[in-house]
Protein backbone atom coordinates (compact mmCIF):
# COMPACT_ATOMS: atom_id res chain seq x y z
CA UNK A 1 0.00 0.00 0.00
CA UNK A 2 1.03 3.45 -0.53
CA UNK A 3 -0.34 6.87 0.02
CA UNK A 4 -1.47 9.78 -2.22
CA UNK A 5 0.10 12.79 -2.42
CA UNK A 6 -3.41 14.86 -1.52
CA UNK A 7 -2.21 15.50 2.19
CA UNK A 8 1.02 17.37 1.00
CA UNK A 9 3.40 16.06 2.64
CA UNK A 10 6.48 18.32 4.53
CA UNK A 11 9.41 19.03 2.17
CA UNK A 12 13.22 19.64 4.35
CA UNK A 13 14.50 22.47 3.56
CA UNK A 14 18.36 21.53 3.13
CA UNK A 15 19.58 23.68 5.95
CA UNK A 16 22.97 21.58 6.65
CA UNK A 17 23.34 17.83 6.42
CA UNK A 18 20.20 15.96 5.23
CA UNK A 19 20.54 13.47 8.19
CA UNK A 20 20.28 16.93 10.97
CA UNK A 21 17.62 18.61 8.82
CA UNK A 22 15.77 15.00 8.92
CA UNK A 23 16.20 15.01 13.16
CA UNK A 24 15.70 18.25 12.86
CA UNK A 25 12.18 17.74 11.50
CA UNK A 26 11.34 14.99 13.60
CA UNK A 27 11.92 16.73 16.63
CA UNK A 28 10.08 19.67 16.16
CA UNK A 29 6.77 16.92 14.58
CA UNK A 30 7.43 14.74 18.19
CA UNK A 31 6.47 18.29 19.84
CA UNK A 32 3.61 18.26 18.82
CA UNK A 33 2.67 14.76 19.50
CA UNK A 34 -0.24 14.04 22.09
CA UNK A 35 -0.13 12.53 25.36
CA UNK A 36 -1.91 9.52 23.99
CA UNK A 37 0.43 9.28 21.02
CA UNK A 38 3.50 9.09 23.15
CA UNK A 39 1.54 6.85 25.11
CA UNK A 40 1.07 4.42 22.41
CA UNK A 41 4.47 5.17 21.61
CA UNK A 42 5.78 3.56 24.76
CA UNK A 43 3.54 0.47 23.99
CA UNK A 44 5.10 -0.46 21.17
CA UNK A 45 8.86 -0.14 21.97
CA UNK A 46 7.87 -2.67 24.79
CA UNK A 47 6.30 -4.99 22.37
CA UNK A 48 8.97 -4.94 20.01
CA UNK A 49 11.26 -6.29 22.27
CA UNK A 50 8.51 -8.77 22.72
CA UNK A 51 8.04 -9.41 19.21
CA UNK A 52 11.81 -9.74 18.35
CA UNK A 53 12.58 -12.46 20.47
CA UNK A 54 9.69 -14.31 19.47
CA UNK A 55 10.21 -13.91 15.71
CA UNK A 56 13.91 -14.87 16.34
CA UNK A 57 13.67 -18.21 18.12
CA UNK A 58 9.98 -19.57 18.62
CA UNK A 59 10.55 -21.51 15.55
CA UNK A 60 14.20 -22.56 16.46
CA UNK A 61 12.22 -23.61 19.65
CA UNK A 62 10.28 -26.30 17.54
CA UNK A 63 12.85 -27.53 15.32
CA UNK A 64 14.44 -28.12 19.06
CA UNK A 65 10.88 -29.75 20.42
CA UNK A 66 11.48 -31.81 16.70
CA UNK A 67 9.16 -30.14 14.05
CA UNK A 68 10.16 -29.58 10.79
CA UNK A 69 9.92 -26.46 8.80
CA UNK A 70 6.33 -27.88 7.21
CA UNK A 71 4.93 -27.83 11.21
CA UNK A 72 5.78 -24.09 11.76
CA UNK A 73 4.57 -23.27 8.22
CA UNK A 74 1.47 -25.20 9.18
CA UNK A 75 1.05 -23.39 12.46
CA UNK A 76 1.69 -20.05 10.47
CA UNK A 77 -1.61 -21.15 8.39
CA UNK A 78 -3.41 -21.45 11.33
CA UNK A 79 -2.93 -18.22 13.31
CA UNK A 80 -2.42 -16.11 9.67
CA UNK A 81 -5.50 -17.77 8.83
CA UNK A 82 -7.49 -16.74 11.66
CA UNK A 83 -6.12 -13.64 11.73
CA UNK A 84 -7.33 -12.74 8.31
CA UNK A 85 -10.99 -14.74 8.70
CA UNK A 86 -11.46 -12.55 11.72
CA UNK A 87 -10.02 -9.14 10.79
CA UNK A 88 -13.17 -7.87 9.24
CA UNK A 89 -15.51 -8.91 12.64
CA UNK A 90 -12.42 -7.32 14.15
CA UNK A 91 -12.66 -3.97 12.40
CA UNK A 92 -16.01 -3.53 13.49
CA UNK A 93 -15.76 -4.37 16.72
CA UNK A 94 -13.39 -1.82 16.83
CA UNK A 95 -16.10 0.28 15.56
CA UNK A 96 -17.97 -0.23 18.24
CA UNK A 97 -16.02 -0.77 21.42
CA UNK A 98 -13.32 1.84 20.40
CA UNK A 99 -9.70 1.84 19.82
CA UNK A 100 -8.72 1.51 23.58
CA UNK A 101 -10.24 -0.79 24.80
CA UNK A 102 -9.45 -3.09 21.40
CA UNK A 103 -6.34 -2.59 21.76
CA UNK A 104 -6.27 -3.90 25.47
CA UNK A 105 -8.60 -7.03 24.41
CA UNK A 106 -6.17 -7.93 21.58
CA UNK A 107 -3.10 -7.80 23.64
CA UNK A 108 -3.73 -8.93 26.96
CA UNK A 109 -5.74 -12.10 25.44
CA UNK A 110 -3.71 -13.31 22.27
CA UNK A 111 -0.70 -13.19 24.74
CA UNK A 112 -2.58 -15.78 27.35
CA UNK A 113 -2.44 -18.19 24.40
CA UNK A 114 1.16 -16.94 23.63
CA UNK A 115 2.16 -18.12 27.18
CA UNK A 116 0.48 -21.37 27.14
CA UNK A 117 2.60 -22.05 24.17
CA UNK A 118 5.79 -21.63 25.79
CA UNK A 119 4.91 -24.29 28.18
CA UNK A 120 3.89 -27.25 25.69
CA UNK A 121 4.84 -29.68 23.23
CA UNK A 122 1.76 -31.09 22.39
CA UNK A 123 1.07 -30.38 18.66
CA UNK A 124 -2.33 -30.13 19.05
CA UNK A 125 -2.21 -27.62 21.67
CA UNK A 126 0.79 -25.75 19.83
CA UNK A 127 -1.65 -25.27 16.65
CA UNK A 128 -5.36 -24.64 18.58
CA UNK A 129 -3.59 -21.69 20.39
CA UNK A 130 -1.39 -20.42 17.42
CA UNK A 131 -5.66 -20.54 16.00
CA UNK A 132 -7.22 -18.64 19.06
CA UNK A 133 -4.06 -15.90 19.13
CA UNK A 134 -4.82 -15.22 15.75
CA UNK A 135 -8.27 -14.99 16.04
CA UNK A 136 -8.36 -12.42 19.17
CA UNK A 137 -4.80 -10.72 18.66
CA UNK A 138 -6.18 -9.29 15.52
CA UNK A 139 -8.57 -6.90 17.62
CA UNK A 140 -5.50 -4.84 18.91
CA UNK A 141 -3.87 -4.83 15.55
CA UNK A 142 -6.78 -3.68 13.55
CA UNK A 143 -7.26 -0.74 16.00
CA UNK A 144 -3.95 0.76 15.52
CA UNK A 145 -4.18 2.86 12.16
CA UNK A 146 -6.94 4.30 13.12
CA UNK A 147 -6.09 5.09 16.75
CA UNK A 148 -2.96 6.79 15.38
CA UNK A 149 -4.93 8.29 13.14
CA UNK A 150 -7.28 9.94 15.27
CA UNK A 151 -4.88 11.21 17.69
CA UNK A 152 -2.29 13.51 15.49
CA UNK A 153 -2.96 16.00 13.08
CA UNK A 154 -2.17 15.91 9.35
CA UNK A 155 1.19 17.44 9.32
CA UNK A 156 2.36 14.92 12.00
CA UNK A 157 0.80 12.04 11.12
CA UNK A 158 3.06 10.44 8.78
CA UNK A 159 6.11 11.06 11.07
CA UNK A 160 4.05 9.27 13.89
CA UNK A 161 3.24 6.13 12.15
CA UNK A 162 6.71 6.24 10.82
CA UNK A 163 8.28 6.45 14.40
CA UNK A 164 5.88 3.97 15.74
CA UNK A 165 7.07 1.08 12.95
CA UNK A 166 10.85 2.59 13.47
CA UNK A 167 10.64 1.93 17.45
CA UNK A 168 9.19 -1.17 16.91
CA UNK A 169 11.67 -2.13 14.50
CA UNK A 170 14.85 -1.15 16.83
CA UNK A 171 13.10 -2.29 20.01
CA UNK A 172 12.74 -5.56 18.01
CA UNK A 173 16.69 -5.68 17.32
CA UNK A 174 17.13 -5.76 21.11
CA UNK A 175 14.56 -8.19 21.04
CA UNK A 176 16.61 -10.19 18.42
CA UNK A 177 19.64 -9.98 20.23
CA UNK A 178 18.10 -10.95 23.15
CA UNK A 179 16.25 -14.37 21.53
CA UNK A 180 19.69 -15.27 19.91
CA UNK A 181 21.22 -15.39 23.03
CA UNK A 182 19.86 -16.04 26.26
CA UNK A 183 18.97 -19.75 25.28
CA UNK A 184 22.09 -20.56 25.60
CA UNK A 185 22.48 -18.34 28.81
CA UNK A 186 19.68 -19.83 30.10
CA UNK A 187 20.39 -23.57 29.20
CA UNK A 188 23.85 -23.20 31.01
CA UNK A 189 22.67 -21.59 34.36
CA UNK A 190 19.80 -23.59 34.85
CA UNK A 191 21.79 -27.03 33.07
CA UNK A 192 17.95 -28.41 32.26
CA UNK A 193 19.24 -28.77 28.04
CA UNK A 194 18.22 -26.21 25.52
CA UNK A 195 14.78 -26.59 25.31
CA UNK A 196 14.55 -25.09 28.88
CA UNK A 197 16.35 -22.44 28.07
CA UNK A 198 14.57 -21.80 25.01
CA UNK A 199 11.13 -21.68 27.23
CA UNK A 200 12.40 -19.30 29.63
CA UNK A 201 13.46 -17.24 26.78
CA UNK A 202 10.46 -16.99 25.45
CA UNK A 203 8.98 -16.23 28.79
CA UNK A 204 10.64 -13.03 28.46
CA UNK A 205 8.72 -11.91 25.20
CA UNK A 206 5.52 -12.55 27.25
CA UNK A 207 6.62 -10.91 29.90
CA UNK A 208 7.48 -7.82 28.03
CA UNK A 209 3.99 -8.14 26.09
CA UNK A 210 2.28 -7.42 29.43
CA UNK A 211 4.50 -4.81 30.52
CA UNK A 212 3.15 -2.99 27.08
CA UNK A 213 -0.35 -2.97 28.36
CA UNK A 214 0.53 -0.38 31.04
CA UNK A 215 1.05 2.60 29.54
CA UNK A 216 -2.56 1.75 27.34
CA UNK A 217 -4.19 1.82 30.42
CA UNK A 218 -3.50 5.84 30.98
CA UNK A 219 -4.33 6.46 27.29
CA UNK A 220 -7.33 8.88 27.80
CA UNK A 221 -9.85 8.37 24.94
CA UNK A 222 -12.25 11.03 23.71
CA UNK A 223 -16.10 9.71 24.00
CA UNK A 224 -17.73 9.25 20.36
CA UNK A 225 -20.99 8.19 19.42
CA UNK A 226 -21.35 4.34 18.84
CA UNK A 227 -21.88 3.14 15.72
CA UNK A 228 -25.07 0.94 16.10
CA UNK A 229 -24.30 -2.81 15.39
CA UNK A 230 -27.01 -3.54 12.90
CA UNK A 231 -25.44 -0.44 10.85
CA UNK A 232 -21.88 -2.27 11.32
CA UNK A 233 -22.98 -5.66 10.44
CA UNK A 234 -24.94 -4.45 7.09
CA UNK A 235 -21.42 -2.42 6.17
CA UNK A 236 -23.44 0.61 5.31
CA UNK A 237 -20.85 2.68 7.06
CA UNK A 238 -18.07 1.37 3.91
CA UNK A 239 -18.01 4.39 1.38
CA UNK A 240 -15.05 3.55 -0.49
CA UNK A 241 -15.60 0.26 -2.08
CA UNK A 242 -13.41 0.27 -5.26
CA UNK A 243 -10.85 1.85 -3.73
CA UNK A 244 -10.88 -0.42 -0.32
CA UNK A 245 -10.74 -3.42 -3.31
CA UNK A 246 -7.76 -2.37 -4.92
CA UNK A 247 -5.85 -1.52 -1.99
CA UNK A 248 -6.92 -5.29 -1.05
CA UNK A 249 -5.49 -7.23 -4.01
CA UNK A 250 -2.49 -5.68 -4.24
CA UNK A 251 -2.26 -6.25 -0.10
CA UNK A 252 -3.20 -9.52 -1.17
CA UNK A 253 -0.67 -10.54 -3.49
CA UNK A 254 2.14 -8.69 -1.40
CA UNK A 255 0.88 -11.27 1.28
CA UNK A 256 0.65 -14.48 -0.96
CA UNK A 257 4.15 -13.80 -2.22
CA UNK A 258 6.03 -12.95 1.26
CA UNK A 259 4.03 -16.02 2.91
CA UNK A 260 6.08 -18.34 1.09
CA UNK A 261 9.41 -16.81 2.55
CA UNK A 262 8.72 -14.60 5.65
CA UNK A 263 7.72 -16.76 8.19
CA UNK A 264 10.20 -19.37 7.83
CA UNK A 265 13.86 -17.07 7.45
CA UNK A 266 15.28 -18.13 10.82
CA UNK A 267 14.30 -21.89 9.55
CA UNK A 268 16.29 -20.74 6.11
CA UNK A 269 19.39 -20.10 7.89
CA UNK A 270 19.47 -22.67 10.75
CA UNK A 271 18.58 -25.69 8.12
CA UNK A 272 19.85 -24.39 4.74
CA UNK A 273 22.90 -22.20 5.68
CA UNK A 274 23.62 -24.16 8.95
CA UNK A 275 23.26 -20.64 11.05
CA UNK A 276 23.60 -20.97 15.32
CA UNK A 277 20.62 -19.63 16.75
CA UNK A 278 23.66 -16.43 18.17
CA UNK A 279 24.02 -16.30 14.31
CA UNK A 280 20.20 -15.96 13.75
CA UNK A 281 19.68 -13.94 16.33
CA UNK A 282 22.27 -11.27 15.21
CA UNK A 283 21.31 -11.42 11.73
CA UNK A 284 17.28 -10.24 13.01
CA UNK A 285 18.46 -7.89 15.07
CA UNK A 286 20.46 -5.69 12.25
CA UNK A 287 17.28 -6.30 10.19
CA UNK A 288 15.67 -4.64 12.60
CA UNK A 289 18.62 -1.53 12.17
CA UNK A 290 17.96 -1.78 8.74
CA UNK A 291 14.24 -1.73 9.02
CA UNK A 292 14.48 0.97 11.33
CA UNK A 293 16.68 3.49 9.21
CA UNK A 294 14.22 2.88 6.40
CA UNK A 295 11.10 3.74 8.31
CA UNK A 296 12.92 7.15 9.64
CA UNK A 297 13.24 7.98 6.00
CA UNK A 298 9.83 7.01 4.73
CA UNK A 299 8.27 10.30 5.17
CA UNK A 300 11.36 12.54 3.23
CA UNK A 301 11.37 10.12 0.29
CA UNK A 302 7.50 10.18 -0.11
CA UNK A 303 8.11 13.70 -0.23
CA UNK A 304 10.76 13.80 -2.54
CA UNK A 305 9.62 11.32 -5.05
CA UNK A 306 5.37 10.85 -4.74
CA UNK A 307 4.24 8.05 -2.56
CA UNK A 308 2.95 5.73 -4.94
CA UNK A 309 6.61 5.77 -6.78
CA UNK A 310 8.38 5.42 -3.54
CA UNK A 311 6.26 2.30 -3.05
CA UNK A 312 6.70 0.73 -5.72
CA UNK A 313 10.12 1.67 -6.15
CA UNK A 314 11.32 -0.13 -2.95
CA UNK A 315 9.05 -3.09 -3.65
CA UNK A 316 11.05 -3.31 -7.23
CA UNK A 317 14.29 -3.32 -5.62
CA UNK A 318 14.20 -5.65 -3.01
CA UNK A 319 13.65 -8.47 -5.52
CA UNK A 320 16.47 -9.07 -6.52
CA UNK A 321 17.75 -9.26 -3.04
CA UNK A 322 15.20 -11.95 -2.35
CA UNK A 323 16.95 -14.15 -5.21
CA UNK A 324 20.42 -13.09 -3.49
CA UNK A 325 18.97 -14.88 -0.36
CA UNK A 326 17.94 -18.09 -2.01
CA UNK A 327 20.95 -18.23 -4.37
CA UNK A 328 23.98 -17.11 -1.99
CA UNK A 329 25.42 -20.36 -0.82
CA UNK A 330 27.14 -18.14 2.36
CA UNK A 331 25.39 -17.10 5.22
CA UNK A 332 27.08 -13.83 5.26
CA UNK A 333 25.92 -12.81 1.69
CA UNK A 334 22.49 -14.54 2.28
CA UNK A 335 22.78 -12.17 5.72
CA UNK A 336 23.25 -9.16 4.19
CA UNK A 337 20.52 -9.78 1.51
CA UNK A 338 18.14 -10.41 3.79
CA UNK A 339 18.94 -7.04 5.75
CA UNK A 340 18.27 -4.69 1.99
CA UNK A 341 15.41 -6.56 1.53
CA UNK A 342 13.46 -5.83 4.63
CA UNK A 343 14.14 -2.52 4.34
CA UNK A 344 13.33 -1.75 1.33
CA UNK A 345 9.94 -3.53 1.36
CA UNK A 346 9.31 -2.37 4.75
CA UNK A 347 10.37 1.47 4.20
CA UNK A 348 6.69 2.63 2.84
CA UNK A 349 4.91 0.47 5.52
CA UNK A 350 4.05 3.50 7.45
CA UNK A 351 3.04 5.95 4.67
CA UNK A 352 1.23 3.55 3.20
CA UNK A 353 -1.12 2.94 6.34
CA UNK A 354 -1.28 6.91 6.81
CA UNK A 355 -2.77 6.77 3.18
CA UNK A 356 -5.49 4.37 3.64
CA UNK A 357 -6.42 5.73 7.20
CA UNK A 358 -6.71 9.41 5.76
CA UNK A 359 -8.40 8.39 2.22
CA UNK A 360 -11.36 7.05 4.19
CA UNK A 361 -14.10 8.12 5.91
CA UNK A 362 -13.73 8.10 9.70
CA UNK A 363 -16.53 5.96 10.28
CA UNK A 364 -14.71 3.42 8.15
CA UNK A 365 -11.01 3.26 8.82
CA UNK A 366 -11.11 0.45 11.46
CA UNK A 367 -13.59 -1.49 9.10
CA UNK A 368 -10.96 -0.89 5.96
CA UNK A 369 -7.97 -1.59 8.54
CA UNK A 370 -9.66 -5.15 9.44
CA UNK A 371 -10.64 -5.38 5.50
CA UNK A 372 -6.82 -4.94 4.37
CA UNK A 373 -5.34 -7.10 7.12
CA UNK A 374 -7.59 -10.24 6.10
CA UNK A 375 -6.58 -9.24 2.28
CA UNK A 376 -2.95 -9.47 3.67
CA UNK A 377 -2.66 -12.79 5.94
CA UNK A 378 -4.86 -15.18 4.68
CA UNK A 379 -3.19 -15.48 1.54
CA UNK A 380 0.11 -14.64 3.54
CA UNK A 381 -1.12 -17.92 5.38
CA UNK A 382 -1.41 -19.79 2.48
CA UNK A 383 1.97 -19.07 1.21
CA UNK A 384 3.32 -20.33 3.91
CA UNK A 385 1.65 -23.30 4.11
CA UNK A 386 3.25 -24.08 0.27
CA UNK A 387 6.36 -22.58 1.50
CA UNK A 388 6.54 -25.09 4.17
CA UNK A 389 5.82 -28.03 2.11
CA UNK A 390 8.08 -26.78 0.01
CA UNK A 391 11.29 -26.57 2.54
CA UNK A 392 10.49 -29.32 4.17
CA UNK A 393 10.66 -31.40 1.17
CA UNK A 394 14.18 -29.80 1.12
CA UNK A 395 13.10 -27.48 -1.70
CA UNK A 396 14.53 -23.92 -0.93
CA UNK A 397 15.15 -22.20 -3.78
CA UNK A 398 11.58 -22.27 -5.39
CA UNK A 399 9.16 -20.80 -2.62
CA UNK A 400 12.08 -17.40 -3.42
CA UNK A 401 11.14 -17.36 -7.20
CA UNK A 402 7.29 -17.41 -6.01
CA UNK A 403 7.70 -14.48 -3.75
CA UNK A 404 9.43 -12.56 -6.40
CA UNK A 405 6.64 -13.06 -9.28
CA UNK A 406 4.06 -12.05 -6.75
CA UNK A 407 5.75 -8.63 -5.87
CA UNK A 408 6.39 -7.83 -9.44
CA UNK A 409 2.69 -9.07 -10.29
CA UNK A 410 1.51 -6.56 -6.70
CA UNK A 411 3.54 -3.84 -7.96
CA UNK A 412 2.71 -3.26 -11.33
CA UNK A 413 -0.96 -3.28 -10.33
CA UNK A 414 0.11 -0.77 -7.46
CA UNK A 415 1.38 1.77 -10.05
CA UNK A 416 -1.92 1.15 -12.43
CA UNK A 417 -4.32 1.77 -9.60
CA UNK A 418 -3.26 4.38 -7.88
CA UNK A 419 -0.56 6.62 -10.12
CA UNK A 420 -3.77 9.04 -11.05
CA UNK A 421 -5.02 8.75 -8.04
CA UNK A 422 -1.69 10.40 -6.12
CA UNK A 423 -1.40 13.35 -8.87
CA UNK A 424 -5.48 14.21 -8.16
Amino acid sequence: MAENSGEGGVVLEPKGPPSLSVFREYTRMIRKFSPNARLFLSSTILSGVSYGIWEAIFNLYLKELGYKEDFAGFMFFLSAFATGFMALPAGLVCERIGRKRSLLLGTLVSNLFSLVQVFTSDSSILLATSLAAGLVGIVSWVANAPFMTENSEKEERTYLFSLSWGFMTVAGMVGSLLGGYLPGSFALLSQLGTAVGFRLTLSCSVAFTFVSVLPLLLIKEKRTSKQKATQLLSLKNIQSTALILKLMLTTGLIGFGAGFIVPLFNMFFANKLLATPEQIGIIFALGQVALAIGTFLAPVLSSRIGKVKAVVLCQVCSIPFISMIALSGTLELAGLSYLVRGALMNMAGPIGSTFTMELVQSTERATTSGLTVMADMIPRAMGANFGGQMMGSGEYVLPYFYTSLFYIIASTLFFWFFRKMEKR
